[in-house]
């Protein structure tokens, strides 16, 4: 990581513990939605790191809200151990669904993962015993020994907490060994069996720790929304996220999921005063990000502003490096 990054990254940490000053409730508000957004996307840049893609998020995301909840309405549960139940319920949950599908391929893999959202959704809404429809009751905030957590201040550093949990896990594991096996299933999956990995084996572990830190953010949701809804676990959810990954840029599995939920978080948020055009206004985002865009947002960035960046500092290093011609 070179010195301009460095400081880059310092500044924008130091913004976003400040924020909570320079902006309204509102606001935060948004960028609670967006933490919550950049954890489901960067659990789909972790599946797509073994050839993986995924439309089953909303509902481990929804597994995690519901146990979250459920746990602490009618399990009499805090909510951080509720929350770490959740995240263990859907690593288990997803271990019997994907057992039998992993071994078949990407497509049976999918197929599985479409199967189990839309069944998921239908249960939040039909069973009575998650509250139908409507949702849970209002569940209660979590807190910290007298410390509760209510105000928006609050719930966003929790968010930012959350968040950083995730970039922290993620970068570890894209830098280890089992990252390296990830990468290598990714590029090839003959080669990475005929090297002695498991294919098997490394996707169902990548798949397990998405559904965990999916169930996680499923909590935090319930955290400052306070309640569990079927709406809000739909499968079009799903695809939402794959949006957050390829509008910040495919190649960028850290930076990019959360800077594609950042512009399609705040955009229909800014084009509020037009609440029915929310949904096409964020579509014509997408495409525009897409045609003229297609790697990203961070993609333009190393296809263009990076290779000028490193021009004009080749152009700086030779114009100083030139001796001087005598008179």
């Amino acid at each position: 990581m070179s010195n301009a990054v460095k400081i880059a990254v310092g500044v924008l940490a130091l913004l976003l513990i400040a924020l909570p000053w320079l902006v309204n409730p509102y606001v935060l508000q948004v960028f609670m939605l967006t933490f919550t957004y950049s954890m489901l996307g960067l659990a789909f840049a972790l599946t797509i790191k073994v050839g993986l893609p995924r439309f089953d998020l909303a509902a481990w995301f929804g597994v995690g809200a519901y146990s979250t909840a459920l746990l602490m309405l009618k399990g009499g549960f805090s909510f951080w151990p509720a929350l770490l139940i959740g995240g263990i319920i859907a690593v288990v949950l997803g271990c019997l669904i994907f057992v039998a599908a992993m071994p078949r391929g990407m497509m049976v893999f999918l197929m599985f993962g479409m199967a189990t959202a839309m069944t998921i959704y239908q249960v939040f809404g039909t069973v009575r015993f998650f509250g139908g429809w409507s949702g849970t009751g209002v569940v209660p905030p979590p807190a910290i020994g007298p410390f509760t957590f209510v105000n928006k201040p609050e719930l966003y550093y929790l968010g930012l907490f959350f968040l950083t949990i995730n970039i922290l896990v993620y970068h570890f594991l894209y830098n280890s060994r089992i990252g390296r096996a990830w990468n290598a299933i990714g590029s090839s999956l003959k080669l990475a069996s005929s090297a002695g990995i498991d294919v098997v084996k490394y996707r169902m572990a990548n798949v397990l720790i998405g559904n965990f830190f999916v169930a996680v953010a499923g909590g935090y949701f319930v955290a400052y929304s306070l309640v569990a809804a079927p709406a809000n676990f739909g499968f079009h959810h799903s695809i939402f996220v794959m949006m957050y990954v390829f509008v910040g840029g495919l190649a960028h599995s850290l930076a990019g999921p959360i800077i594609g939920a950042f512009v399609l978080t705040f955009t229909p948020e800014y084009f509020r005063i037009a609440k029915e055009y929310e949904s096409i206004i964020t579509a014509i985002v997408m495409i525009l990000i897409i045609i003229f865009m297609p790697m990203g947002i961070l993609g333009l960035y190393d296809g263009r502003i990076r290779n000028r960046l490193a021009r004009i500092k080749w152009l700086r290093r030779e114009s100083r490096s030139e001796p001087e011609v005598p008179l």
